[in-house]
């Protein structure tokens, strides 16, 4: 059996074991489980991702959940030159450092966003596309899998505030944010009002966040 059959199935396992982990640290220690016993499986993905291949919902989940696990995660990174940019109309020069970012960090949900309307707005509808199709609506995806957010413990595992505020807007059709209070074990509980005037709680679990700004 290839290293690369060896690794599809060790990350297979691993995830299967995702439903019992919910809420809890043994999520994020399998995850970095996988990659210190699998040196150079995370660099694959990655590797995969940007050359444009079919991945998996495994693949997309290791791609998302892994990279808060390296060195290169910034939980509050955000190129704040995109926005002047897109101020004084230079559209292609924002769209060439979102990009940048973008290979920086592949799975910020801002940037993903970001980029996808950039494309839209240089009439370039096929990348416009692709970065929805084979980046956002995955990575979306496999954020969703495991919990509807609509509970504390169905709360949404994710890496950034960003990605929160992006899964408000996209998901949930949040029109405003009533109230925001995270509680002592990191679970950020967000009412809202969505776009048809009804007021829900919506769950999100910021562990990985949390762990990451605490060791700053």
């Amino acid at each position: 059996m290839n290293k690369t059959r060896i690794y599809a199935v060790a990350l297979a396992v691993m995830l299967s074991c995702i439903g019992a982990f919910a809420q809890t640290d043994a999520f994020y220690s399998e995850v970095k489980g996988f990659m210190t016993d699998n040196p150079g499986a995370y660099d694959k993905i990655v590797a995969s991702y940007f050359a444009g291949d079919e991945l998996s919902v495994d693949d997309y989940t290791m791609l998302y959940y892994g990279y808060s696990l390296t060195n290169d995660y910034k939980p509050d990174y955000y190129n704040r030159s995109v926005d002047s940019l897109i101020k004084n109309r230079e559209y292609e020069k924002a769209y060439a450092v979102l990009k940048e970012d973008h290979k920086n960090d592949p799975t910020s949900l801002q940037t993903l966003f970001d980029l996808m309307g950039m494309a839209y707005v240089l009439e370039k509808s096929q990348e416009g596309q692709l970065y929805q199709k084979h980046y956002i609506n995955l990575m979306l995806a496999i954020i969703q899998a495991n919990g509807d957010g609509l509970s504390r413990d169905g709360a949404l595992r994710v890496n950034r505030v960003t990605d929160e505020f992006q899964l408000l807007s996209t998901y949930f059709k949040a029109a405003s944010i009533v109230s925001k209070e995270l509680s002592d074990d990191n679970i950020d509980k967000v009412t809202i009002k969505d776009s048809d005037g009804n007021i829900k709680d919506v769950y999100f679990d910021f562990s990985r966040y949390m762990d990451r700004i605490t060791i700053k």
